[in-house]
């Protein structure tokens, strides 16, 4: 049997059949989600309301946005500074064409899963015959880890980013085999797509591919080999200049989040464990925390089965083996050992002092070279001179799919304060709270060096209780008297306003302080500095009138990495427009349009942008109200207030928003601490503005909208003075909910 096929050889229906099979197994993978509800997993909920975040922040016309604004309490997290994008606009695809949010995760997961198929066979396709090939895929769908990433960790990012190794490892033998324009231009963009797709597993594939690449040029001795590995550093620095506004702010800038801070070493290395423990003892594998063995996430028993008969059918085979076979075999048993050897306590001292290492978090990641690794040399098992092969194939592959699948123990993903199922309604900003409550709530009971891990580091101090009341409020002067802010627009990422103050003052921003929010009066930039315990955007103004713009700018490293993206991503279109690319323009210049067009529609169908109504009106000493907004949603309307604080308060008080019918009846209400519980205002910093959302449910009559503030558990509403007129009713009138 030949262990490879001439590179020109037309695909035949047998062919095609083998490459169905492969994307079959990749579907395999991914059927439980598709029979079912989307399934509990570690870290499917983090995926979940960054994708529902995105998609709040694009229809704002956030085309890259740095913050989540509504996470952290509405507080922000910086997460796509430091987070690898790419799944997430994958997912929102889906979301945009109308799937939804849960959709949309289950597309991603599908689609990443079917391509990482596809790409494993195209490129074991270059060194094994049809069989191997798919039997390569089926243990690269197949293996424990992957499905783990998909169906137990819930690990988006990790999950889709199986497709890039196999897919560069098969465009890098190309380039070698043809030495054709095409394939390095496939490269830089599939590089820069790892990267953006998910930077661990690219910084853990890196030495896997630059070995890849070594054994397959051969030394640069002669003129084709240099040439080649000319052509290879172009594609790469290309692809990293592409993925520049990414990955340069991601690590210079690390160190202002939690995630930069986290120094002690026990806890990774407490993960490191015997070769033994990092294979599973059962033929039907157990997940993390059934596997049975000290290692969380090891080797299936009938991978490692199948891998070590592969490694005897390679061995057997060897001198009659194709070059790149050989290649292909070598660099697939040593990306295996040495992975295998840095999950044991032996490579502790690595652990330890290699720069960079440690930010990989978990040693058990590399599970994703050792399954690469792995697959290779299980579809060496072809080598065997077995009769009726592709039987045997087959029989392997399901064993390997029910050896994977079999011992799931899935439960339907639900919200802490909802039973199971999750439904598409929850993914809302309620559901957001409840999901941000869930965690920090964990933090609280049992801890975690990591979690939270992009809280700013100016709120370190109040980690595990920055959303709860505080006796200790903070003593900063009280706003000048007859100080005015009116809120001209709200979107997640910016806010205009138009500011007059008697006196210089502080204005205070509800947001965590993270470089690059910058405060413009009147075109000019006032300093930015944290405020506060929670270390809250604050900037010092002058006396006067002035229009206030608040938004998150650009940083001397985002705008190095903005300058290398805009000479690696022109530079790749003139190159290929230079070398007739045109399928590559074509799908870029696709992309691109789709992903405008798709923002277009949902900004405009559902817009995040806040045009709130002036209104002036204080509430008791405590504040004032300095607009308010209606945003409209599928079962009724969210009234968002802006509240003014206006001096330090030692007590709690609640908020409300009462909608009232013609004739004085109660038709709905929201009554709760501002921000649904989470910004009490013992919180409150005198100048700072807090957006505080009251969802009220559908209502099919003309409504008069009121608001105010109460003692608790005394009930007594706060005075109300609006317009210069003390109001007898003590609540604020807002206008009416216009029937819909």
């Amino acid at each position: 049997m030949s262990a490879t096929r001439p590179p020109d050889q037309p695909s035949s229906a047998a062919e095609q059949l083998s490459a169905a099979l492969a994307v079959l197994a990749g579907v395999g993978v991914v059927a439980p989600l598709l029979a079912g509800p989307l399934p509990a997993t570690h870290d499917g909920l983090h995926h979940l309301f960054r994708l529902f975040e995105l998609d709040r922040s694009l229809r704002a016309w956030h085309l890259f946005p740095r913050v989540f604004a509504d996470m952290g309490f509405g507080y922000g997290y910086p997460v796509l500074n430091f987070y690898s994008p790419l799944s997430y606009y994958l997912a929102w695809l889906g979301t945009a064409i109308g799937i939804g949010y849960i959709g949309g995760l289950k597309a991603a997961y599908v689609l990443g899963a079917v391509a990482a198929a596809l790409a494993m066979y195209a490129w074991a396709r270059t060194f094994l015959p049809a069989a191997g090939a798919f039997l390569a895929a089926a243990a690269y769908s197949y293996m424990p880890y992957h499905v783990a990433d998909v169906l137990v960790r819930g690990a988006l990012a990790e999950a889709t980013a199986f497709v890039w190794p196999p897919l560069l490892l098969w465009l890098l033998t190309r380039f070698c085999q043809r030495r054709a324009p095409v394939y390095l231009v496939w490269l830089a963009a599939g590089l820069a797509g790892f990267i953006l797709t998910h930077n661990l597993t690219a910084l853990m594939f890196a030495p896997f591919l630059l070995l890849y690449a070594l054994l397959l040029f051969g030394l640069p001795r002669r003129r084709p080999a240099i040439t080649g590995y000319g052509a290879l550093a172009v594609a790469a620095a290309a692809g990293l200049g592409i993925a520049a506004f990414y990955w340069l702010p991601a690590a210079l800038e690390v160190r202002y989040v939690l995630a930069g801070t986290v120094g002690g070493m026990w806890d990774l290395l407490s993960l490191l464990q015997p070769l033994g423990h990092w294979v599973s003892p059962y033929i039907l594998h157990r997940y993390t925390p059934f596997q049975g063995v000290a290692g969380q996430h090891p080797l299936g028993l009938v991978q490692t089965a199948s891998a070590i008969l592969g490694l005897v059918a390679l061995g057997l085979a060897w001198r009659a083996s194709t070059r790149l076979l050989r290649v292909a075999g070598a660099c697939a048993l040593a990306a295996a050992l040495a992975s295998m050897a840095l999950l044991t306590p032996a490579s502790s001292w690595l652990w330890s002092n290699l720069p960079g290492l440690s930010y990989l978090q978990f040693p058990w990641r590399l599970q994703a070279v050792v399954g690469l690794g792995t697959s290779v040399l299980i579809g060496c098992v072809c080598l065997l001179p077995l009769p009726r092969f592709w039987a045997w194939a087959a029989s392997l592959a399901l064993l390997l799919g029910l050896n994977a699948l079999l011992g799931l123990r899935l439960e339907p993903a639900h919200l802490p304060t909802a039973a199971p199922p999750l439904r598409e309604e929850q993914v809302s900003l309620d559901g957001l709270l409840d999901y941000d409550f869930q965690t920090a709530l964990w933090l609280r009971e049992y801890g975690g060096e990591w979690l939270l891990e992009y809280l700013p580091v100016w709120a370190l101090g109040e980690r595990e209780r920055f959303f709860l009341p505080t006796d200790q409020p903070e003593a900063l002067p009280p706003l000048p008297a007859a100080s005015r802010v009116t809120v001209v627009e709200d979107a997640p990422l910016r806010t205009r306003l138009r500011v007059s103050l008697p006196q210089p003052a502080t204005l205070v921003f509800h947001r965590f302080y993270f470089p690059g929010w910058q405060v413009v009066a009147d075109g000019r930039a006032q300093p930015t500095r944290p405020l506060g315990r929670l270390g809250l955007v604050a900037a010092d103004l002058p006396a006067g009138e002035y229009d206030v713009a608040v938004r998150l700018d650009q940083t001397a490293p985002r705008l190095a990495g903005l300058a290398l993206s805009a000479l690696g991503a022109p530079g790749l279109l003139v190159w290929a427009v230079r070398k007739r690319q045109r399928a590559f323009l074509s799908v870029s210049a696709g992309l691109a349009a789709l992903f405008l067009s798709l923002v277009a529609a949902r900004a405009w169908r559902y817009p995040t942008i806040h045009r709130p109504l002036p209104l002036r009106a204080q509430v008791g000493d405590a504040a004032e109200l300095a607009g308010y907004a209606i945003e409209r949603r599928g079962d009724g309307s969210d009234v968002w207030l802006y509240w003014l604080a206006l001096a330090p308060r030692a007590q709690n008080y609640k908020a409300f928003v009462h909608a009232v019918g013609e004739g004085g009846e109660m038709l709905g209400q929201h009554d709760s601490q501002p921000g649904n519980e989470f910004t009490p205002t013992t919180r409150w910093l005198p100048g700072e503005l807090v957006p505080d959302r009251h969802a009220l449910p559908s209502i099919a009559v003309p409504t008069a909208l009121y608001a105010g503030m109460y003692t608790w558990p005394d009930v007594a509403n706060l005075p109300v003075l609006q317009d210069d007129q003390d109001v007898p009713e003590r609540r604020v009138a807002l206008g009416s909910l216009a029937r819909r």
